[in-house]
């Protein structure tokens, strides 16, 4: 079993790798907006690598409409990050996997009806459907929005 603390601390790392593990002067940023500049697989990439943030919440007991909450900030992450070079300014302003983080961080501490548990679930196969229904459509429309400004010869390199 996993610690909750150790999930916590997952789901940070995550969203600082994503969101803000650099610095330009005063603005932080991370991986998301830079790998989305990479036409097609860059933002596909970014919204897969999101989707672990979920993963973690769901083991950690997060309800449906949590992940749903989560899995909608993903959407609008991926797809107006889709958007040859304005996605890209919007991901570095949005920062949707640090809001996803601190959503999980809220959770646990809040805890389930007053109370947190000391060990995350191990995940069964009702969970990995539960994921795999929210977020596959989700990277598979990313990959295919970006795929259509490509196509479009709507890219900047």
């Amino acid at each position: 079993m996993v610690l909750v603390r150790i999930e916590e601390e997952r789901a940070q790392d995550v969203a600082h790798l994503l969101d803000d593990a650099f610095r330009l002067g005063q603005y932080r940023f991370g991986l998301d907006p830079l790998l989305g500049l990479v036409p097609v697989i860059g933002d596909a990439l970014m919204t897969a690598t999101g989707v672990s943030i979920l993963v973690m919440a769901r083991r950690l007991g997060a309800p449906a409409s949590l992940l749903l909450e989560m899995a909608s900030k993903l959407l609008l992450n991926g797809l107006v990050g889709a958007i040859p070079l304005f996605g890209d300014l919007f991901s570095f302003q949005y920062k949707c996997h640090a809001k996803n983080a601190a959503l999980l961080l809220r959770l646990v501490k809040q805890g389930h009806e007053g109370t947190c548990e000391l060990a995350a679930h191990e995940l069964t196969a009702a969970d990995l459907a539960l994921l795999a229904a929210l977020t596959v459509p989700i990277v598979l429309l990313v990959g295919w929005v970006s795929l259509w400004f490509w196509e479009q010869e709507l890219h900047f390199l």
